[in-house]
């Protein structure tokens, strides 16, 4: 993601946030900044991911899962802020949807640590739910290795992880691990990228990622759909897709 300052320069001139935590970690630079509008917010290596305000784009990831009552055992890869682990367990106890488990995998503890500390509001103390673990470790590593999931929600960009990989195969290699993961029927959600409105390149840049993510998804699963959703720090709509893995 690109921070949303970067996509508007014009809000970043009169609106500028401040930071009031940062750690290098062995992965990244994280930042957690205060912004007069939209709260406490969850910035690294300088792209904007969450703030306190955000609380649809969770709502947004778990939608498709209610919808299909897919909800046994869910893996959320990514997601170290806790408000998609968050909103999926609040939004089965209030519907009565059955949750047997929800790994959330994250490869940073200090993103855990800093958003635990700073970022409440959006995860609460999801944390010590029963139903819920944490995991601190290489989310694509354990997708490779699950079996038997009801849900994946993709809460990671599509950029690939290894050098010299191409963003086509390591989107290929992804998607075909969580279509492994997941049962017959199995209900695969992820978040793509905003629409580019204001700036022909990014524009260009998201067709042409929602092409490759709509193609590659359509290898693997069925009833494809996407959402659009005003994420408000996001300063755009934001593209989400949801898919099932056939039956049979």
């Amino acid at each position: 993601m690109l921070t949303k300052d970067q996509r508007n320069p014009e809000f970043a001139s009169h609106l500028q946030a401040e930071i009031i935590a940062s750690a290098i970690s062995n992965y990244q630079c994280i930042e957690i900044t205060r912004h007069s509008i939209f709260g406490c917010q969850l910035v690294i290596d300088g792209d904007l991911q969450i703030s306190e305000s955000d609380s649809i784009y969770g709502s947004a990831m778990v939608a498709p899962l209610l919808r299909h009552g897919a909800t046994g055992r869910v893996a959320i890869l990514g997601g170290g802020d806790g408000g998609v682990l968050w909103e999926l367990i609040r939004s089965c106890e209030r519907i009565g949807l059955p949750l047997e488990k929800a790994w959330q995998i994250d490869i940073d503890p200090e993103v855990l640590r800093l958003c635990r500390r700073y970022l409440p509001k959006l995860a609460g103390d999801v944390r010590e739910h029963p139903r819920a673990e944490i995991v601190t470790g290489d989310a694509f590593a354990w997708i490779a290795g699950a079996r038997d999931l009801d849900g994946v929600i993709y809460d990671l960009t599509m950029d690939p992880i290894r050098s010299g990989q191409s963003r086509e195969a390591f989107m290929a290699e992804t998607m075909a691990h969580i279509a492994r993961a997941l049962k017959p029927g199995g209900v695969f959600s992820m978040q793509c990228c905003g629409e580019g409105e204001g700036n022909a390149d990014l524009a260009r840049e998201s067709g042409e990622l929602l092409r490759e993510i709509r193609a590659e998804a359509a290898r693997h699963f069925t009833d494809i759909r996407e959402q659009q959703v005003a994420v408000p720090s996001f300063l755009e709509n934001w593209t989400f897709l949801s898919a099932r893995k056939p039956e049979r």
